[in-house]
């Protein structure tokens, strides 16, 4: 039974709430339903796609911070558990994937670690993050870049897999990221 709700469940959001051009409903559903803490002045587009274990991703918290966009095509993956800072921006494609295989183990066991994504981050189109990484705050990582481990605050990083590549110089963002909320956002 509590497979058939989990399957339930993503199949509304990705097929059905992720595209109602209402933010209102939206948020609502992935407040109440999925139990993420979003907030104010959020902005998650319409054809995000979310990967969960199911009801409020059992006991892992989901956390955006406020004034933080998440563009269209972005895959959530948070059986893991996942905290986005403020101000942070995922540009469009990105993937933040919390769950993995232990390919060690003769059952090819299941392992889900958080996501943590420092306030001011910017991560370009395309980019992967993978289970387990903290993105330092400021921190920017290039279109297309593989994130294995941890990223230092400020730091850029880019390429497969990512490395840093260079170091923001802006060490105090004080930007604010708030979108205005389109009906078909």
């Amino acid at each position: 039974m509590r497979d058939a709700i989990r399957e339930l469940l993503k199949y509304l959001t990705n097929q059905f709430i992720n595209y109602i051009p209402s933010y209102t409903l939206r948020y609502a559903w992935y407040r109440a339903v999925l139990g993420w803490e979003i907030g104010p002045q959020v902005t998650i587009l319409s054809g995000v796609r979310v990967q969960m274990a199911g009801l409020r991703g059992r006991g892992r918290r989901v956390v955006i911070g406020k004034g933080s966009v998440i563009n269209y095509g972005c895959l959530l993956y948070v059986t893991g558990g996942l905290v986005i800072g403020e101000n942070v921006s995922l540009s469009p494609g990105v993937w933040l994937i919390t769950g993995s295989h232990d390919i060690n183990d003769p059952e090819h066991k299941d392992i889900y670690k958080p996501i943590v994504i420092g306030s001011y981050a910017f991560l370009g189109a395309r980019a992967t993050i993978l289970a387990g990484v903290t993105i330092g705050e400021g921190a920017v990582v290039m279109a297309g870049a593989v994130v294995t481990h941890d990223v230092p605050p400020y730091a850029i990083v880019g390429g497969v897999p990512a490395r840093v590549v260079g170091e923001r110089q802006l060490r105090n963002p004080s930007y604010s990221l708030a979108h205005f909320h389109p009906l078909f956002g």
